[in-house]
């Protein structure tokens, strides 16, 4: 089944615009190759055309563990990771997400990168081995075993909510959600997709001690043992300014955030569809004794 099946060609080609106004796109070949790119990607670059095309993937896109990435993507999956890109010079850093595109046989036809230019946020990094040091300086950092209990988290994450570390502590992530979120499905759907090694990348509401509202722009990353089994999930995350909220970046859940242009809301919509993939796993009781836990300290 295709990327665009159910829409018309002309719906798909005004939607794809509409995206490529405001976020950085990049066009995968199946076997890596580099086939297109939007003029937000190439800016970040510093390219002034699309010289990028013909090159391969990872000569652009600093990526950790490539060979993860594109089994998940041959598996129709959709992938979203904080990742350098370099080139023309310069280099960036892109909260992006990997959309694959299936073609005959459900087998990978190409893979379409949405990313948003998070450089500022990050800083430049002069190689990958400077990654983890520039992302603990520059991005709040917190770590959660698969059932959403918080295990550490460092003092830029404690600053943007406002916690000492243990307070939070062997707390469950609900903390930072109002009750009625924690409640949803799609609060459950949210970690059962973490759970079973799905990554997680958006604009979220979140609370801050004494139910203080912040906005992130975070990823949550499944984090895997050697045997590919995901053992604990680690997020990312900046706090977003006022002036940065008024243009939503890539992979912001609809729900949570409002877009005023439809056709972006709807490819953001489509982004998000792992929740679909993910709807015939079992929940964990681990989940719900967690949230009951975290209610009943709430209430105590």
């Amino acid at each position: 089944m295709g990327f665009w099946s159910g829409r018309d060609a002309r719906e798909a080609r005004s939607t794809l615009a509409a995206l490529g106004r405001r976020f950085a796109v990049v066009e995968l070949g199946a076997d890596g190759v580099i086939l297109s790119s939007n003029k937000a990607f190439q800016s970040i670059l510093g390219a002034s055309t699309d010289t990028l095309a013909g090159q391969p993937f990872q000569a652009v896109f600093a990526v950790d563990d490539a060979e993860h990435l594109w089994r998940a993507l041959s598996r129709g999956e959709e992938v979203a990771d904080l990742v350098r890109v370099t080139g023309a010079g310069q280099e960036g850093w892109m909260q992006a997400v990997y959309v694959p595109r299936m073609g005959r046989g459900n087998r990978l036809a190409s893979v379409v990168v949405y990313g948003a230019d998070v450089t500022a946020q990050v800083g430049r990094a002069a190689n990958l081995g400077q990654r983890q040091h520039v992302v603990d300086e520059t991005q709040g950092v917190i770590e959660f075993s698969l059932d959403g209990m918080v295990l550490t988290a460092n003092p830029a994450y404690l600053k943007i909510v406002g916690y000492r570390l243990d307070e939070i502590q062997g707390r469950h992530h609900s903390l930072f959600v109002d009750e009625r979120e924690s409640r949803s499905d799609a609060y459950i759907g949210f970690w059962r997709r973490l759970r079973s090694g799905l990554h997680d990348a958006g604009l979220y509401r979140r609370l801050g001690k004494g139910e203080c509202v912040v906005w992130i722009q975070a990823t949550y990353n499944p984090i895997f043992d050697a045997d590919g089994r995901p053992v604990k999930i680690v997020k990312y995350a900046a706090e977003m300014s006022a002036d940065a909220l008024q243009a939503p970046p890539a992979a912001v859940p609809v729900a949570a955030v409002p877009v005023a242009d439809a056709a972006v809301a709807n490819v953001l919509d489509m982004l998000d569809n792992a929740a679909a993939r993910a709807n015939a796993l079992s929940m964990d009781a681990a989940i719900d004794a967690a949230l009951a836990e975290q209610r009943g300290q709430d209430g105590a």
